[in-house]
């Protein structure tokens, strides 16, 4: 059976590859035992794949990441100055960004020990070994294109400005045995290739149907659709959303009550689910977000556009996912309950298990590559598909005839997309950036920085600095974002 790979971390810290916790992308092996002898056999190669899963769950990993990509977007209205975290969330929310802020650091630091971590268990496993290896090495392949997909997002220009040509970040595709530190950022456009290749490859070697905790190959499909739709190659991203809403015994629409209720479940079993980041001891990336018993004040508000959204068809079920909660100040907003086990209870949450992948995601990408290649017909079947679900009927489902006051198919697509995905790991800023569309916040408090601003997506600020320990070294620092 399995281990569950929460439980392993800290002796994997211990024990591997993993023990280095600077913040600078250090790059010595560890010392105090034999990697090569802990790496041989399938029981220490799936305790340090167990390790690497536990990587996804660390707070200052992924919640950081979703930090950055949704605290930017115009879902969001900060309620006040304060924030929970310093400037965690606020240089995001307010656009000022600097190279030491705590979560750009965060990302980037523990994205790399992933993938130090991945690339020992990658090297160690032949591509003739048994299956249950090629599926640990396929998993792993899984998680370094995840990696990379946080990293060169957050630090890197949208493929579509420039066709990938501007810097990314650094591709390391092999354990590195000396304090040999890699002084060149591949181009976004090469470290989009890196990754499809590990897809694709992770695809082919994966052939156990785990749970949804664990890489399938069809959350390497998911993960491909979504990586074309962001380099605009709509066939492509078409092509690998068919091969995943195809499989109907496997994953289907969450229905009715089980989808008003299902953000609050763990997401391992469920068939709408098709990877997520299984969270067992309650913290993780909804926490600022979200929490009623927080003392001080909640900082990341829905915004009144998205709320309006919400409310303008009839009997939204996704009006479920957002709860009205009093601040400090006395003041009530609406926040999300995504990332809550229970929304209902007034005791401190705590933090479910993020949906990374799911199938209503593979529906929109689908209707969005079609918008683009003028199949408008099916791209509105997509969209009327999940609004359905969602409840909605008759005159508020569209048609070629009646787009419901929208100037394009393309943005019923996208106003579909801000109500279904919400404040899910950075779809919203996904959206705006690769459809050269500005960030339009034309609300917020007088005083708060980073209300009532437009933001192109060419601006500087769309991306992080990387951070200062990485290009300021006396040798080999990388080139700085301008």
């Amino acid at each position: 059976m399995r281990l569950k790979h929460q439980k392993y971390s800290l002796l994997l810290l211990t024990l591997l590859f993993l023990a280095a916790c600077s913040k600078k992308l250090d790059l010595k092996p560890e010392t105090s035992l034999d990697v090569d002898k802990a790496l041989t056999g399938e029981g220490n190669l799936r305790l340090a794949t167990s390790g690497n899963y536990s990587l996804l769950n660390y707070i200052n990993y992924m919640t950081a990441y979703f930090h950055l990509t949704e605290s930017p977007v115009d879902n969001v209205e900060a309620t006040s100055v304060f924030d929970p975290g310093g400037t965690r969330q606020f240089g995001a929310y307010s656009y000022n960004h600097f190279p030491t802020m705590s979560n750009s650091s965060d990302v980037y630091a523990n994205a790399y020990k992933l993938i130090r971590g991945v690339n020992n268990v990658i090297v160690s496993i032949a591509d003739d070994a048994s299956p249950a290896l090629l599926q640990l090495k396929g998993e792993n392949l899984f998680l370094r294109a995840f990696a990379y997909q946080s990293l060169v997002k957050v630090f890197g220009r949208p493929y579509v400005q420039g066709n990938g040509s501007h810097p990314g970040v650094v591709i390391i595709e092999k354990p590195i045995p000396t304090l040999e530190r890699p002084a060149k950022r591949q181009t976004v456009k090469e470290v989009y290739d890196f990754m499809i290749a590990d897809l694709l490859k992770a695809e082919s070697l994966m052939t156990i149907d785990n749970s949804n905790a664990f890489a399938t190959k069809y959350a390497a499909q998911a993960m491909l659709s979504s990586l074309y739709l962001n380099m605009g190659n709509n066939a492509k991203a078409i092509e690998y959303a068919d091969k995943v809403i195809a499989m109907t015994g496997k994953f289907s629409l969450s229905q009715g009550d089980a989808y008003k209720t299902y953000f609050s479940t763990n997401h391992s079993v469920d068939k709408e689910t098709i990877f997520c980041i299984k969270n067992l001891d309650g913290t993780g990336s909804g926490f600022f977000y979200y929490n009623q018993s927080y003392t001080v004040e909640k900082f990341a508000a829905v915004s009144k556009p998205l709320w309006d959204l919400l409310n303008e068809g009839t009997g939204d079920l996704r009006k479920n996912f957002y709860k009205a909660l009093k601040t400090t100040s006395g003041e009530t907003w609406n926040f999300t309950t995504k990332f809550v086990q229970n929304p209902a209870v007034n005791t401190t949450e705590k933090v479910s298990s993020p949906a990374i992948y799911r199938l209503a995601e593979m529906y929109l990408n689908r209707a969005e590559a079609n918008a683009k290649l003028g199949n408008g017909q099916q791209a509105l079947d997509d969209v009327n598909t999940i609004r359905r679900r969602a409840g909605l009927t008759g005159t508020d489902l569209y048609a070629l005839g009646s787009l419901r006051g929208r100037s394009s198919i393309l943005q019923v697509v996208l106003d579909e997309r801000r109500l279904e995905l919400a404040f899910e790991g950075g779809q919203r800023r996904d959206d705006l950036l690769r459809n050269n569309l500005p960030m339009i916040r034309n609300y917020g408090k007088a005083g708060v920085p980073g209300s009532n601003i437009t933001v192109q997506p060419t601006d500087l600020r769309v991306v992080y600095f990387l951070p200062l320990n990485e290009v300021n070294g006396v040798t080999n620092s990388l080139e700085q974002n301008p």
